[in-house]
């Protein structure tokens, strides 16, 4: 299996529409991601947080979104969705996907196969990119 990495992507309430689906399509069908669990968290007025899966949603949403549900796991737990609750505001909709880079598979096979092993991984936030592009800059990785 692959690196497998998370997205939770916040919508203003009624703001996540299936235009999303069909890069996500393309994605998959490129053999560069597989989508493991995708799930939706709403989180109402009053402050209420719920979690649906695809097929719950129902509407155009279910309609783009569908071809993702048989590959989801539920690997994304109870646990998660109410953390991920705690970060939104009311009236808000979330999506959360984790997912499998795919892509990574044959350079893990690679590394694994000429004796290396994988000493760290990370993610470069996006405001630090930003900052070594702008300011043509170095960036630290590795704060302490």
């Amino acid at each position: 299996m692959g690196p497998v990495d998370y997205l939770v992507v916040l919508f203003p309430e009624g703001g996540l529409t299936g235009k999303i689906a069909p890069e996500l399509r393309r994605l998959s069908d490129a053999g560069i991601i597989r989508v493991i669990d995708l799930l939706i968290i709403q989180k109402d007025a009053n402050g209420d947080v719920d979690s649906f899966e695809v097929s719950e949603v129902g509407g155009e949403l279910e309609e783009e979104l569908h071809v993702f549900e048989p590959k989801t796991k539920g690997w994304l737990s109870q646990e998660d969705v109410e953390a991920i609750g705690d970060g939104m505001p009311n009236r808000s909709i979330a999506a959360a996907m984790l997912f499998e880079n795919l892509w990574a598979i044959g350079v893990k096979k690679a590394i694994v196969d000429s004796g290396g092993e994988l000493l760290e991984s990370g993610r470069i936030p996006p405001e630090l990119i930003e900052r070594a592009q702008s300011e043509s800059s170095t960036i630290t990785i590795k704060e302490g």
